[in-house]
């Protein structure tokens, strides 16, 4: 009866100790792919600053795939600074949404 009592708390230890340790695993992976930038993980584009004009290069910054009428220098300093570091846009329709921001 002794033997079977203590078997029960080993199996009930080992149970929370494996459970422990998911939970563990499973923060250490969440922090670990939430802690990349939103807007790059799923930026399909990148507005910068090229030359004093807007221009619209690929996701992992080739191009210039476009080049637009808009000089940087016109716009909000805040503007400037983040097109200097560049600007990620997801799709088509934030792109027309930001070059109409812009003022194109």
């Amino acid at each position: 009866m002794q033997n079977e009592h203590k078997r029960g708390w080993i199996l009930y230890f080992s149970l929370l100790g494996a459970l422990a340790l998911l939970c563990i695993v499973a923060c250490a992976l969440w922090f670990a792919l939430g802690s990349r930038p939103q807007a790059q993980q799923s930026a399909g584009y990148l507005l910068k600053d090229n030359g004093g004009h807007l221009a619209l290069y690929a996701a992992d910054g080739s191009g210039p795939l476009a080049e637009y009428d808009i000089y940087t220098r016109l716009l909000p300093e805040n503007d400037v600074l983040a097109l200097q570091q560049g600007v990620t846009v997801a799709d088509e329709a934030e792109l027309q949404q930001r070059l109409e921001d812009y003022g194109l």
